[in-house]
Order: C-alpha cells, then structure tokens, then sequence
C-alpha cells in the first residue's frame, strides 16, 4: 500500500459517492433526469422489497468527471477501475435513454435465482448488472451525460450511449468532520463545520483529478485552503486520510512555529487541519479508475484558508 498527500493554502478537493450512473447519449435531456434515473431503479428494488435509492449530488460529481474521461479513451469494460459497474452500450440511430439502459440490466432477472443465489445467464450474459440495481446496501445513485465525439475514435459504432454504475462506501461529512475537530481540540482549537458549497468545489475537483489519472496536482483556487491525499489501497478512508495529514504534527514546533520534516515530507498538511481561522470544510472521496493509478484520492477544502506564510495556525 502507498499513499501521497499535498497540501497547500487557497485550493480544492475531492469527491465521494455511494452509486454511481454515468450516461453518455445525443438523447434529450428530458429523457435523462435524476427521476429517470431513480425510478426504474426504485420500481425494481421494490419488486423485491428492498429500500428505495435517492439522488446524491457527489455522485453525480463523480459521474460527470468519469462520463468525460471515458468519453476521451477506448472503454472497455475489462478496463475500468470500479469494482460492481453496470455498463450499457447503445447501438447508433438507438433512441436510447436511462430507462432503456436500467430496463436492460434489470431484464437479467429472468437468470437470478434469489432461492440459491445463482444465475443461469446463457454465455456472455449474466446477472451481475441486475444484482446491482437491487443490491441492498446500495442506497444513493448520481448520473451524468455526455455526447461522445466520435473524432476522437472513441468506439465510434457504439458511442451512442454509455451508463456506468459502481457501489462505494460512503463518508459522510461526519467522516470527515471528526478527525478534524478531534485534532484541533488536541490544541484547543475550535471545531470546523461542514460547508455544502466548500464540499461541492471538492467534489468537481476530485472528478478532473480523477479523469487526470488521479495524479495529485493542486487546483489553483485561492478561494479555499486544500488538502490532498492519494492511497493504492481502495478500501482507504477518510480517516486514514485525516490521520495521514495530522501525523505531520511529530514535525511541527508550536514554540517556533517551524517545521522539521524530512526531504519529502512536511507539516503544512497538518497545520491546515489546526488553523485556528479555518472554520468550514467540505471533502470528497474518489475512487480512481483512469490512467495507471488504482486507489482512493480524498481531499478537504477549507474556509478561510490557513498556512498563511509567516503567520502561526493557532
């Protein structure tokens, strides 16, 4: 397992989800509402008594940053990073639509036996997209679209429609909140708060980081502080990202405000998570499945943004 982290003061962050649906199709808008999307989900989760899913705007983040970069890329469903996806190719000249594309996967159905929990799918089907649909401990999805631009010999025959799915754990702002104040009471600094606006800038950033191979590369804003972090391990948490950044505290001298990390290392990190004016953040949790990298990228933002130089955190 490796991890990374950057930090650094005025910038972004992440992003997080529980279900993802991203659609690429030149089908109206209209046809391709949140709604659309929810309800055929929702009327075949009930179909066997299982809760209903709602929208969830991380997830749909997450969607339109992993809608565009499998828009510029030969996609195959081999190829993808997430773990329990749902992939729909539509044939050209298709009016296809999400209610097409989620009748199609819970037409699988037909193969599942919930008695044994078996699948009797003829070669080259199966139950798997079905399953998902109606899994249980999904309980949110998010949705995208994108046209597909068929200069750039993305599959070109069959770019008309593309829907991705995958089930992740879900931080919730909790997640993210209380390894932050649990550190900033350690020096008697007070708690931050959950911002939904700082939490939406994080959220579209950790999409292009995705889409961006999940490289580390500080957004540029200088609206918000930022801190970054990247672990080979999927099952990485928010907290393991907190507890990450807060281990630079070994390195920092309050006395002298002044650092002593090693090459390679630093304590601005963990000066962010204590700065005294920081009173909001937001975070995302990505998952990676573009480029070489396979992980977890979690980022927080906060406001007003600390490591002002010259300046101490509290």
């Amino acid at each position: 397992m490796y991890e990374r982290s950057s930090s650094l003061s005025c910038r972004a962050v992440a992003c997080c989800c529980v279900f993802v649906v991203a659609a690429m199709v030149a089908a109206a808008m209209a046809q391709n509402s949140a709604q659309d999307f929810v309800d055929p989900h929702n009327a075949a989760r009930a179909e066997v008594g299982v809760g209903p899913v709602r929208w969830d705007d991380m997830a749909a983040a997450y969607a339109r940053g992993y809608a565009r970069g499998a828009a510029a890329r030969r996609l195959q469903a081999a190829a993808l990073g997430l773990r329990r996806e749902n992939i729909f190719w539509g044939g050209r000249g298709g009016d296809w639509t999400a209610v097409s594309a989620v009748a199609a996967w819970v037409k699988e159905k037909q193969w599942y036996d919930r008695g044994s929990n078996s699948c009797s799918a003829p070669p080259g089907r199966s139950c798997g997209h079905y399953t998902q649909v109606v899994w249980r401990d999904s309980t949110a999805i998010g949705c995208a679209r994108v046209v597909c631009d068929n200069n750039l010999g993305v599959l070109a025959p069959l770019c008309l429609l593309l829907l991705v799915a995958a089930s992740l754990a879900v931080a919730t702002p909790e997640d993210y909140l209380n390894p932050h104040n649990v550190a900033r009471g350690n020096v008697e600094v007070p708690a931050v708060v959950w911002n939904g606006t700082v939490a939406a800038f994080a959220e579209d950033y950790a999409a292009e980081l995705n889409a961006g191979g999940c490289q580390l590369q500080p957004s540029g804003t200088r609206d918000y502080g930022e801190n970054l972090y990247f672990s080979s391990e999927s099952s990485s948490t928010a907290a393991d990202a907190v507890a990450s950044w807060v281990s630079e505290e070994q390195w920092y001298d309050h006395n002298t405000n002044s650092c002593s990390a090693p090459e390679g290392n630093s304590c601005g990190h963990y000066t962010q998570v204590v700065w005294y004016n920081s009173t909001d953040i937001g975070c995302a949790t990505v998952v990676c499945d573009t480029g070489d990298n396979t992980g977890v990228v979690v980022a927080c933002n906060y406001w007003p943004p600390g490591n002002i130089p010259g300046e101490s955190p509290y």
